[in-house]
């Protein structure tokens, strides 16, 4: 008896929190202030202590034992010929557990103040604008190449193991807030999984590990953990994590990581002047070192490798997932980092190609 009343209850709050989170949509400043810089910090800290001193992501054991729990558990209704009430009361109950625990653990992130007006910056720009922050991009990873490469033709190898990528990630990310404990990254157990999924690396968002694709090249992997670990700290928004990646990749004194931040940017950026200006974007591209142009190559290709029929319905559910927790362009808003990189080196008057 006690049981069903519990379910009936997460049945009632379900419509309560859609209520909430409506509210949240339509005030930001609310989740900003007392949401995200005190209480994700506080819930933040304790999963921290929990799970840090797990090698292996536990997030991923708990997927891993749902996915082996659910058809048995489907298989255990049917075999018991419960009635359609139980059937919706059991499901619906479940679902608005789920639902409550992520939002409270990590979820309402989604709804906290852009990082654009927080950062003062505008995310209008003008076409020449993009054109110069591409010839910033274009001279900078090339001065960068020249010197961790002998000549321009070679690929960039990042010499490091992914545990010392993993250690300088999180031992330099510092943006907008640090938190007193570090970030703490892990190596996804379903690393081969990811790779036809089509995904480099997600934070778990019940445990908060973020958790990496130990499979990718290593550029990749070094903006994926600095992505997630922007997810990690609080930046639910994909453009803002991008966004993020870039930065503190750029800020970073490993000149690894600093290209890695560069390139990556640039592809980005590259991708958006070709919609609008193509002529100058193929003329950038003829500027740039083609030992540069070969990696891009080498990650097309790993990624290629692992096409399948699959990958785009699984790439849709996610970009339904993004909408429905506000952000509109769904899995586009990768893409958005683009004002965000233009808006911060205008303002910051980064546009200089020397680096120490």
């Amino acid at each position: 008896m006690r049981s069903k009343n519990v379910r009936l209850t997460l049945i009632c709050l379900l419509p309560i929190q859609i209520i909430a989170l409506n509210f949240f949509k339509d005030n930001p400043k609310w989740i900003e202030t007392y949401y995200s810089a005190h209480i994700y910090p506080f819930i933040y800290k304790t999963h921290v202590f929990f799970f840090n001193n797990f090698y292996y992501p536990v997030g991923d054991l708990l997927y891993g034992f749902g996915i082996i729990m659910i058809p048995l558990l489907f298989l255990k209704l049917f075999r018991k010929k419960l009635s359609i009430s139980s059937i919706f009361i059991n499901s619906t109950s479940t679902f608005s557990l789920i639902f409550l625990v992520f939002n409270l653990n990590w979820g309402l992130n989604y709804y906290r103040l852009p990082l654009n007006k927080k950062m003062n910056l505008d995310l209008k720009y003008k076409k020449n604008e993009l054109i110069n922050t591409v010839d910033y991009l274009v001279k900078s990873s090339n001065l960068l190449h020249n010197k961790l490469t002998d000549h321009k033709g070679e690929v960039v190898k990042v010499t490091y193991e992914s545990d010392q990528i993993i250690e300088i990630i999180c031992r330099d990310f510092n943006f907008f807030q640090k938190f007193e404990r570090r970030p703490f990254i892990k190596k996804s157990l379903w690393s081969n999984l990811l790779n036809y999924m089509g995904f480099a690396g997600y934070l778990n968002p019940f445990t908060l590990e973020s958790n990496i694709n130990l499979n990718i090249p290593k550029l990749n992997f070094i903006i994926t953990a600095a992505h997630e670990i922007a997810h990690q700290a609080g930046f639910a928004s994909e453009s803002e994590a991008n966004f993020i990646a870039f930065i503190t990749s750029l800020k970073n004194s490993d000149p690894y990581i600093k290209y890695a931040g560069l390139t990556f940017a640039l592809s980005y950026c590259y991708s958006e002047l070709l919609k609008t200006d193509p002529v100058s974007a193929k003329k950038y591209m003829k500027l740039l070192n083609p030992g540069i142009l070969e990696s891009y190559k080498e990650i097309s290709r790993f990624w290629n490798q692992y096409e399948n029929p699959f990958e785009p319905l699984i790439k849709e559910s996610y970009d339904s997932y993004l909408k429905a927790n506000g952000q509109s362009m769904g899995i586009e808003s990768y893409d958005g980092m683009v004002g965000l990189v233009i808006g911060y080196l205008k303002k910051n008057n980064v546009y200089k190609y020397k680096f120490d």
